[in-house]
């Protein structure tokens, strides 16, 4: 079975995975070196395992539930949204 890829913002990748990689649980710096290779296209759309993308929201919800700065949580939730929107099938 194949995974479905998903384009997104390369330049948004880069800002997930810093927020990941700064993140303080174990899920969240994995996912941050899963994320890294799709990060060196700056300005482009690049296809991701949607795979990819739903545990990179998980990992973003999870930082979310263990943030202590509201910016911090904010920023995270952000990113999270969009992520959802980004990994729906377009019909």
């Amino acid at each position: 079975m194949t995974d479905f890829m998903v384009q997104i913002p390369a330049d948004w990748l880069a800002r997930v995975f810093l927020l990941l990689r700064r993140g303080a649980s174990a899920d969240a710096k994995a996912l941050a070196a899963e994320l890294r290779p799709f990060t060196e296209k700056p300005g482009q759309r690049v296809p991701v395992p949607r795979s990819t993308v739903l545990r990179t929201e998980l990992a973003l919800r999870g930082e979310i539930e263990i943030a202590d700065e509201g910016s911090r949580r904010a920023k995270l939730s952000e990113e999270a949204d969009y992520l959802i929107k980004a990994g729906r099938p377009h019909r």
